[in-house]
């Protein structure tokens, strides 16, 4: 009954109610104080299980979280929750891949490689098992578990615009497997097998499992290199050092074959700039020098020292440049087939100055001034007749000129002529026709003058005709035709005369006085007959 009220009391309730509070800030604290874990940015949770199966013997890491140990998935940045009583845990950085590099796992858990593909060369570690992956992880950022993986950053092969890459195959088939080719390089193998890769890689970025494969760049652009330990006998005995400037590039599909026969630690040293780099570079110290050097003795032991030395005052001596032209000619021609069959190209083969000895020099130094004072004469003879020449040509061309102004000036004056000519015939002509149209008109007036003169004439004719007939009849009134004359010349005198002779006393009147006062009808002493006017009115005169 005591127990039953206690149950019913407030103290109970109050204490029940406390104690959960209690339990539940506990929880609170314990799962935000105890269990929470903090991940920040850039890094990574790993967990470890306290209680569960133990795993298999060799398996350090659990697959799920009944097993006891390091569980293989991993968890990212933010805020987790564990029980430290189950779990443990270790805060690991991100794996940051930076450009120009790769990511290598290595694989610690799985089983074994199977000992059979071992000796077969496969190493690489496929899916649950415990290797080198071959795939590798490009730039970025990776969460991986350091109990699951190992991994190391390896560069990536860049593979420039004037290179190829050799490629070297480490896993794949086997090549004792190939069939026996003759046709088949020696030193290389076909795609997919192990070793060096008859196909080159193109320029780019490659990014490589180094237990897998390896790129070794090689340069294919044309080289120059100048060998000056090149030494040489000629033919009377002189030896003979020239510079000797050389022009190669390893031809971009036998690079393979060039980087397996020439180098020792699988990198080929192209550089040839200083003496040192030349000795280091395996193409110029094992191919070309040995070839140049040999063919060099052969081929300059034809020619004497003198056809090779060139001076100050011997450079337009074409003997010494043909000399010098036909062992280059001759060098290229035995030493670029020698170096075609082992992959490099030797584009030009040229011969700089070479020193001639001291007991030679002075002599062919003074035969050459003397060549080149002979050249200068026969230049300066040559220039001489060129100037003869040029100057006929200009007399020839002034002689032609004046005779073509020549030309033209008769031209012209026989066209001045032509046209003068006709010109004037023109001028004549029209003269001509002027004329002969005046005389025409002339003509024409002419006979019309006759024309007219002749109608006067008849006219005249007729009018004197007239009066003759009016003076005959009127001559016929008087009784000779001088008394008809002596009146009419009266008739006319007497108005004037009484006019004159105002007075009948004057000298003058006094010797017409007898015939102004002679009555009508009389006649004077003279016996002359006295006429009378004829009358106005027509009538005849009376005597």
């Amino acid at each position: 009954m005591t127990t039953v009220n206690f149950f019913k009391s407030p103290r109970f309730w109050i204490a029940s109610i406390a104690a959960l509070v209690a339990l539940v800030i506990l929880y609170e604290f314990w799962q935000w104080e105890v269990e929470r874990v903090e991940v920040p940015s850039g890094k990574y949770l790993v967990r470890v299980h306290r209680w569960g199966t133990n795993l298999p013997e060799g398996d350090i890491v659990a697959p799920d979280e009944s097993y006891k140990g390091v569980m293989l998935e991993v968890s990212g940045e933010g805020r987790h929750f564990l029980n430290p009583i189950f779990w443990g845990y270790q805060i690991e950085d991100i794996v940051s891949v930076p450009p120009g590099k790769c990511l290598v796992l290595t694989r610690k858990y799985g089983a074994d490689i199977p000992k059979d593909r071992l000796a077969e060369g496969d190493i690489l570690a496929r899916e649950g098992e415990r290797g080198i992956v071959g795939e590798v992880k490009l730039p970025g950022s990776y969460r991986l578990n350091p109990y699951a993986y190992s991994w190391d950053k390896v560069d990536a092969i860049e593979i420039g615009p004037d290179q190829v890459g050799v490629r070297i195959l480490k896993v794949g088939k086997d090549p004792r497997d190939l069939a026996v080719d003759p046709s088949r390089p020696r030193f290389v193998v076909p795609d997919g097998y192990r070793g060096v890769q008859q196909s080159v890689v193109r320029n780019g970025t490659y990014y490589l499992n180094p237990y897998v494969e390896s790129i070794t760049p090689v340069e294919v652009r044309s080289h120059r290199a100048e060998l000056s330990d090149i030494e040489f006998p000629s033919r009377d005995g002189f030896n003979l050092k020239p510079h000797v400037m050389v022009e190669y590039q390893v031809l971009r599909d036998k690079a393979p074959e060039v980087l397996v026969r020439l180098t020792d630690e699988g990198i080929l040293h192209q550089l040839d700039g200083t003496n040192q780099q030349q000795e280091q570079n395996e193409i110029l110290q094992k191919v070309i020098l040995p070839h140049i050097r040999g063919y060099a003795r052969i081929e300059g032991s034809n020619f004497d020292a003198r056809d090779f030395i060139i001076t100050a005052v011997a450079v337009g001596n074409e003997k010494v440049s043909n000399t010098r032209e036909r062992l280059q000619k001759a060098l290229l021609a035995k030493v670029r087939p020698r170096c075609l069959e082992l992959g490099i190209d030797i584009r030009a083969v040229l011969l700089g100055e070479m020193k001639p000895p001291a007991e030679l020099a002075d002599q062919i130094s003074q035969r050459d001034l003397a060549r080149v004072e002979q050249q200068k004469n026969v230049t300066k003879v040559g220039q001489f007749k060129e100037m003869q020449k040029l100057k006929s040509v200009e007399a020839l061309k002034e002689q032609y000129r004046e005779k073509v102004e020549a030309d033209t000036r008769l031209k012209v004056m026989k066209t001045d002529a032509q046209r003068m000519k006709q010109v004037e015939e023109s001028k004549l002509k029209q003269e001509l026709e002027s004329a002969q149209i005046r005389l025409e008109a002339a003509k024409l007036k002419a006979s019309g003058i006759v024309a007219k003169g002749k109608g006067e004439a008849a006219v005249i004719d007729s009018q004197n005709e007239a009066e003759v007939a009016g003076l005959r009849k009127a001559v016929q009134g008087f009784t000779s035709a001088q008394n008809f004359a002596q009146y009419h010349v009266l008739t006319r005198l007497v108005p004037a005369l009484r006019e004159i002779f105002a007075s009948d006393e004057s000298e003058f009147a006094k010797i017409f006085a007898t015939y102004m006062t002679a009555p009508p009808g009389t006649l004077p002493k003279t016996g002359s007959p006295v006429v009378e006017a004829p009358r106005p009115n027509g009538g005849e005169t009376k005597k």
